[in-house]
């Protein structure tokens, strides 16, 4: 028997030949088992060509009851189905026939004297698989336990078919494709062979536009299975996504012949949102992770823009430019110039920036932040050190302040210092008084460079002086004054010479040549005084325009005194020390401290003060 694999028109249709034969009640003999599983349950025509023909079986014959008897129900669990093999016999047959002793078969006296045989019979392979369909278990037999089992002697339970589990596919994964994507959190290698346990190797990777990020490494789908009686155990549906969904901004999805990638479509940091597994390159850093000894360690970044939205833990430094922290900061903030912005609170940390800003939108607290050509903006500080520029603060209590401009709402029991200062209420905490100090600029330097200067003018004068009378001197000559008479005559054209008087001329040209030569050495000399005479006055010009402005602006307004407060002047000598550059116990102790240079302008717990500096006279 051979089955024609081109004339099947579906799956199903060799699988109703089959029930028809076992309902029938017939059987495959010398049945070829793989190829009849293969034509039920898989599909051939997908691998055997068109006209092909699949041997199955030698016959198709009569499955007798008398043998159908013989076999039993199979037990099925667990993915297995088993049977108990034991020796079999035919029904029982009268029979006149002698039996002799020793004989394999078994003899019984019955009734009458005649015996009653029972034969031992053996079962057959392509009964027991028919027997088995008929009882639903359709697939995976054994046949070689099927084989043994048949040829048992006594009773045994064997597995005579299985399950055959499915392979379970692979899901669709990403394999990276550029070096140095990966945070390294080994800590950073130094010169000579040293490392720093504060900072790891890689932080935030850089990459470059058209790098390749990643590459989509397709699904696999798996094999089903399928169970004893035939039914499909599928295999689970490999997981997959869509690359496009992983390319945030600043990267794009490139289809090619080898693969799906994800490219960088621009120069900048690489960010991997955890959340979403989004990749995104932009010119800022994007942090959610914050900042700590376990997370990041201090930070040295090369970015213009650092945003960060974990918090920076105590001890941790993050050395950067421009930095938007959102959340709170109790570590030290370094900028090298861009704009320091704390959306939440500065707690015992520090914030610095050499050339740009510093705001904080909540509280400082017990923190340091130093601004020195930049402007310090902070809703309310408490306990601080704050030096800067220009300072705006809502509500200071206890801090020290040093600022050129100083702008303060509500001053609780603070010591500040500045060139102009604006307090609208100042009130005392706790017994400690406000202190107030008017820098006032040592103007000694200027008058000492004016003084020398106007010196210096004056010595000019006497030379310019004595200049020009030798010029007088040598004009007042008779011959002198007459040749440069008769030159300027004919310089205008006023006057002509006849040829007697040119021989005249020429010889009174030389007669005074030597006075002419000391008269043009005199008016060099003379004009080069006038000249650094000139340079001098510029100069005490632009020194009384810095005294001028080193005046301006210097004033103090007190808009409501509530508790005890004091306004001073401290003279800023050129030889003392900066109060921006002293430590913060230095500066306390100097802010608080009277003597030779500070000079009162207003103590009390109540009232309003309002002063301006008076500008020296020229």
């Amino acid at each position: 028997m051979y089955v024609i694999v081109a004339r099947l028109e579906s799956a199903a249709d060799f699988l109703g030949f089959v029930n028809g034969v076992v309902a029938s009640g017939l059987y495959f003999r010398a049945l070829e088992y793989p190829s009849f599983l293969s034509l039920l349950y898989d599909d051939p025509a997908s691998c055997l060509a068109a006209g092909d023909d699949i041997f199955i079986a030698a016959d198709i014959t009569a499955f007798r009851p008398e043998r159908q008897a013989l076999y039993k129900a199979l037990r099925i669990a667990n993915g297995e189905a088993a049977y108990l093999f034991e020796p079999v016999y035919l029904e029982p047959s009268t029979s006149e026939a002698p039996v002799e002793e020793g004989d394999a078969r078994q003899r019984r006296m019955v009734g009458g004297g005649r015996r009653s045989v029972e034969t031992r019979v053996r079962l057959d392979r392509d009964e027991f698989i028919a027997s088995a369909w008929a009882k639903c278990v359709r697939f995976g037999i054994d046949l070689d336990a099927v084989h043994e089992g048949i040829l048992l002697d006594k009773p045994e339970w064997r597995v005579v078919a299985r399950n055959r589990p499915f392979v379970p596919g692979k899901d669709a994964e990403i394999t990276e494709q550029a070096m140095g994507l990966r945070r390294n959190n080994a800590p950073r290698r130094l010169l000579g062979d040293k490392v720093d346990l504060r900072q790891f190797e890689t932080r935030y990777p850089q990459v470059i536009a058209g790098i390749r990020l990643v590459k989509k490494i397709p699904r696999t789908l798996g094999e089903d299975g399928r169970d004893v009686t035939g039914k499909v155990l599928a295999a689970p549906l490999a997981k997959d996504f869509d690359l496009t969904s992983l390319a945030g901004p600043g990267t794009r999805v490139s289809r090619e012949s080898d693969g799906e990638y994800l490219l960088a479509s621009v120069c900048g940091f690489l960010n991997i949102d955890m959340r979403s597994n989004q990749f995104s390159v932009a010119d800022k850093i994007v942090s959610h992770e914050g900042v700590s000894a376990r997370t990041t360690g201090d930070l040295s970044l090369t970015g213009e823009i650092y945003e960060q939205h974990g918090e920076i833990q105590e001890k941790r430094v993050v050395k950067c430019r421009s930095i938007t922290a959102y959340a709170d900061v109790f570590g030290n903030i370094v900028s090298a110039g861009g704009i320091v912005h704390l959306k939440h609170n500065l707690v015992g940390g520090s914030a610095s920036n050499d050339e740009g800003d510093i705001m904080v939108d909540g509280v400082a607290s017990g923190a340091t932040l130093i601004a020195h050509q930049g402007c310090i903006s902070v809703q309310r500080a408490d306990n601080c050190v704050i030096v800067g520029r220009q300072v705006v603060i809502g509500h200071a209590t206890l801090c020290d302040i040093v600022a050129e401009e100083l702008s303060l709402e509500v001053a609780e029991s603070c010591a500040v210092a500045g060139k102009t200062l604006s307090v609208r209420l100042a009130r005392a905490r706790r017994d400690i008084d406000n202190v107030l100090l008017v820098l006032l600029p040592d103007l000694s330097s200027f008058a000492a460079q004016i003084v020398a200067l106007r010196r210096d003018l004056a010595g000019l004068a006497t030379a310019i002086a004595a200049q020009r009378e030798k010029i007088a001197a040598l004009r007042g000559d008779r011959e002198v004054s007459s040749y440069l008479l008769l030159a300027g005559k004919l310089k205008r054209h006023e006057v002509a010479l006849s040829s007697e008087q040119e021989v005249g001329w020429r010889r009174l040209s030389a007669q005074v040549a030597p006075a002419l030569r000391t008269l043009a050495q005199l008016g060099e000399a003379a004009n080069g005084l006038d000249a650094e005479s000139q340079a001098v006055v510029a100069a005490i010009d632009e020194i009384l325009a810095a005294r001028e402005q080193a005046c301006q602006g210097i004033a103090c307004t007190v808009d409501q005194v509530t508790g005890d407060t004091r306004v001073s002047t401290l003279l800023v000598r050129v030889a003392d020390l900066p109060l921006a550059v002293l430590p913060g116990k230095d500066l306390k102790a100097r802010l608080r401290r009277a003597d030779s240079a500070t000079k009162p302008l207003f103590a009390g717990a109540a009232g309003r003060f309002a002063w301006i500096y008076p500008a020296p006279p020229a």
